[in-house]
Order: C-alpha cells, then sequence, then structure tokens
C-alpha cells in the first residue's frame, strides 16, 4: 500500500480498493525527492483532496483508474511522452548544479513486498514490481522560468544518463529467484551476464540518483525520469503489447551554477521510433545479448561520459549537499563512450 502524508482514512480506503482492481494497469509511479538535504513528497493519485497535492513538485504521472504507462504506439506524442501529459506540479524543488536528486520509486501492488533482491524498501512501501529494462534521466528548461505553468510537450529533452543493460554485471540471486516465483521470470537466463537498469533500480530500493550536470546555469528545469519495462514484447496482434515507459518529471530550481546552458534537445514524441528495436524488443529471444541503449546522445559527451548509479535508500551518501565534483567521480560508475543509435 502507497501512504502519503495526512492521508485520511477516507483516501486510505480508496487507495486500498483501487490497487486492488483486478483490471489495474497502475504499476508505480515516484513516491518522492531528496535534493539539497530536503525530502518532497510526490503526489496521491488516489485522492486528489490530499493536501499533499498542494505541496508537491512531481507531476501527477497519471490517474488511479488510467494507463500508468506510455506503449509504442504513442511514443510519438509529445505531451504523453514528456511527463505522460501531466500538468504543472505547485511546487519546486532546489537542487545544487553538481549535486544529485535522488528520486523514490513505488510500486502500486505488494508483489513483491519483502521479498529477496528488493532492497532496502522502507516498512509499508511497496517495491517495484519489474526488473527488466532501462532506467533514463533527461532534463529540459522551462523557458518561461516557471515550471509550474510550464507546457512539458514544448520541451527540448537533453538525455542525462542511461542504464540499459551491463554484460558484465548480473542479477542478485535472492531478485532472480523473486521474479522467478511473481512469475516473471528474468533474462538473460542463468549463465549468461547481464544486469538491467531496472535490476539494479529494483536491488537499490526503487531508488535512484539524477546528477544535475557540473557548471549548469541556474533557472527552473524539468527532470524527466524514465523506467522502460521490456518484459511484453512487441506482438502485432496486441496494442498493449511492446515496451512500457513510465514517466516521471519533477520540477527543479538550479542555485550555485555556472555558464553552461543545456544544448538544443528533442521533443519527447521524438526520442524514440514506434517501429524501433527498442520499443519492439524481445527480451526472451535475445536473452539481453544484443539489446543497445535507445534515444539520443548523452550529454555532456566525453570520453569521462558517466551512467549514474543507484543509491541505497539508508546510505549517508543520500545527502546531495555532500556531492561535489571528486566524490560524484568515485560514486559513478565509468562507461566507454560508444555511438549510441539514434531510434
Amino acid at each position: 500500500m502507497v501512504t502519503f502524508s495526512k492521508l485520511s482514512h477516507f483516501g486510505a480506503l480508496l487507495l486500498l480498493s483501487i490497487s486492488a482492481l483486478p483490471g489495474a494497469r497502475a504499476h508505480g509511479q515516484i513516491k518522492g525527492v531528496l535534493a539539497n538535504g530536503v525530502y518532497s513528497n510526490g503526489p496521491n493519485i488516489y485522492w486528489d483532496a490530499d493536501p499533499a497535492n498542494e505541496q508537491t513538485a512531481v507531476r501527477k504521472m497519471y490517474q488511479a483508474a488510467g494507463p500508468s504507462y506510455v506503449l509504442p504506439q504513442d511514443f510519438v506524442d509529445n505531451s504523453k511522452m514528456a511527463c505522460e501529459g501531466a500538468a504543472g506540479a505547485p511546487k519546486t524543488v532546489t537542487a545544487s548544479a553538481g549535486s544529485f536528486v535522488r528520486v523514490d520509486w513505488v510500486g502500486a501492488t505488494g508483489e513483491l513486498d519483502g521479498k529477496p533482491g528488493t532492497g532496502n524498501v522502507p516498512p509499508g512501501q511497496n517495491p517495484w514490481v519489474h526488473a527488466m529494462g532501462t532506467v533514463a534521466s533527461y532534463i529540459a528548461k522551462c523557458t518561461n522560468d516557471d515550471c509550474t505553468t510550464y507546457d512539458a510537450s514544448q520541451g527540448s529533452w537533453v538525455k542525462l544518463a542511461m542504464f540499459g543493460i551491463d554484460r558484465t554485471e548480473t542479477i542478485s540471486d535472492g531478485l532472480r529467484e523473486t521474479m522467478k516465483n511473481k512469475p516473471e521470470e528474468y533474462y538473460p537466463t542463468p549463465g549468461t551476464s547481464g544486469l538491467w537498469g531496472m535490476a539494479r533500480f529494483v536491488q537499490a530500493g526503487s531508488s535512484w540518483n539524477v546528477t544535475i550536470p557540473e557548471g549548469l546555469a541556474n533557472g527552473h528545469y524539468i527532470i524527466r525520469q524514465e523506467v522502460g519495462a521490456v518484459h511484453n514484447p512487441w506482438n502485432a496482434q496486441d496494442d498493449s503489447s511492446g515496451t512500457q515507459l513510465y514517466i516521471g518529471c519533477v520540477q527543479i530550481e538550479v542555485i550555485n551554477g555556472g555558464n553552461t546552458e543545456l544544448p538544443k534537445g528533442a521533443k519527447a514524441g521524438s526520442l524514440y521510433a514506434t517501429d524501433s528495436a527498442f520499443a519492439r524488443y524481445n527480451v526472451y529471444e535475445d536473452n539481453g545479448k544484443t539489446f543497445v541503449d535507445p534515444g539520443p546522445a548523452l550529454w555532456p559527451s566525453s570520453s569521462n561520459a558517466k551512467r549514474e548509479e543507484h543509491s541505497s535508500v539508508s546510505s549517508s551518501v543520500n545527502d546531495p549537499t555532500k556531492c561535489n565534483a571528486g566524490s560524484k567521480l568515485k560514486r559513478m560508475r565509468k562507461v566507454k563512450r560508444s555511438v549510441q543509435a539514434i531510434a
């Protein structure tokens, strides 16, 4: 069960009844964000009157009774692909350039509650429910200098990081067994290495860090975090199949920045093609062997380009006020520069 501050008894009952619907397509959302040492809760999608909804900087990803993800046929939709069509949130969080913003997600169902391999998830909070797929972070500037009213469909999105699959690592034994019993068996299969970004995300307690580029100019921006699940491969006869994109948007104000402006990005509806290898990826046939990170190139692009790493919810290194260039280099894994396919 998802819990929120100041949630009334009625609101809690409503949450329980909706999340129990057998046909619900709500798999999870952003629970909250940690930036500059301050934690901010996400919205309550189940009860509009929750006071938390007036204090959040996280855009409401979807209505509780509606789809919680974007499918390939809508990859061309600038609004759905930006922030799942969400309007502006009422607040903005403050983050220093060079620090990170920790984004905590929560599952809509309790399938993995208390199961091995799901990290240090606080009691009463559901882990994310899928383990195969990507985790990516994009950023766009609110050109009107007010993200609370900015139309994200007009955003120029720049990719900061993507964790697709790391073939030098593999999933933990605990999470592999958990997913087998879900049942949603993990691929790559035993004996073939390959750790999906989403598996690392689940193992980290359904939490991820987004690094704000060092020297980024002060101003108002939206962080677009995208979790791309590949457990239901595309089938031409099934319009509910294909890669599922769960997209959450956090409104931030960057402070203590420099003079670096974002480069020209892309409209959200042009990040991935509807018929791309990403949209139609079949993990069960490929076993993770040929997957290539989709979308535009990372920024900043250099031989030292980094892939953001997970964070443990209980770890003291999650205090972004202690994140500087030196410690950041130690915490993040180096990855070789590669030419990324533009889907």
